[in-house]
């Protein structure tokens, strides 16, 4: 009997050893609960739209107006800060650099008064603009200046002298000059001022109408020479 028993016992030994093996593989391959949830990291959320409940600076809340753009396509208030400071709204100003004294070739003057009306044309050769002088110097001038009536005078000379900030005109050398009346002025110097829409000759005056010359050392003026004054040596003589 005792043999019996041994033997079974045997038998249940050899089959229990695979047995625990099988059932620990089994074991570990089950899942198993217990531990803390694993969620992925959370995605950052997508950027806002410029036109937000927020609005624009200026804009109610929940305008779906976007803030306006400069000229470079920026919107403002974006722009980066410059090493100076803040950078002026919109586009910057290209810093300015004066006027330079300069030579312009072939030049043309007009001048204007209040309402639009031409007043003067200058052609010359040459004109180099003297920006300390505030004048600009012109060769070979032929100056036209032009009174309220359609009347006219036409004054050539060698040189002359424009004054940027009164628009005083003042023609020198070989001076002849022809209104629309057809009424001649000769003299060393002629000088024209837009405030009064007269001419001064000065220096070796000649005045030509019909058969009459006038002289004198100076004369003033309207532009049809119809109304003349002459000072210091005046004669006349006729032809």
């Amino acid at each position: 009997m005792s043999d019996l028993w041994t033997t079974h016992l045997r038998r249940v030994a050899l089959w229990a050893i695979p047995i625990v093996l099988v059932a620990a593989l089994v074991w570990s391959a089950l899942p198993r609960g217990g531990g803390e949830p694993v969620t992925p990291p959370a995605l950052p959320a997508p950027a806002a739209p410029s036109a937000s409940s927020s609005g624009a600076a200026g804009a109610p809340a929940g305008s779906s107006q976007a803030p306006p753009a400069d000229a470079a396509g920026v919107p403002s208030g974006t722009r980066p800060l410059s090493a100076g400071g803040p950078a002026a709204a919109g586009t910057a100003q290209r810093p300015s650099t004066g006027v330079a004294s300069g030579e312009i070739k072939l030049g043309n003057l007009v001048g204007t008064d209040d309402q639009g009306r031409v007043r003067w044309r200058i052609l010359a050769d040459d004109m180099m603009l003297r920006q300390a002088q505030q004048t600009v110097a012109l060769r070979s001038v032929r100056a036209t200046f032009f009174d309220n009536d359609g009347t006219s005078m036409l004054v050539n000379g060698d040189t002359g002298t424009y004054n940027t900030r009164t628009r005083e005109v003042t023609v020198g050398g070989n001076v002849h000059g022809v209104t629309s009346a057809g009424r001649e002025l000769f003299a060393d110097t002629v000088y024209y001022s837009p405030q009064s829409r007269q001419v001064e000759g000065r220096g070796h005056v000649r005045v030509v109408q019909e058969r009459v010359i006038m002289y004198a050392d100076s004369m003033v003026s309207d532009l049809t020479l119809g109304q003349t004054r002459f000072f210091g040596n005046v004669h006349m003589t006729l032809r």
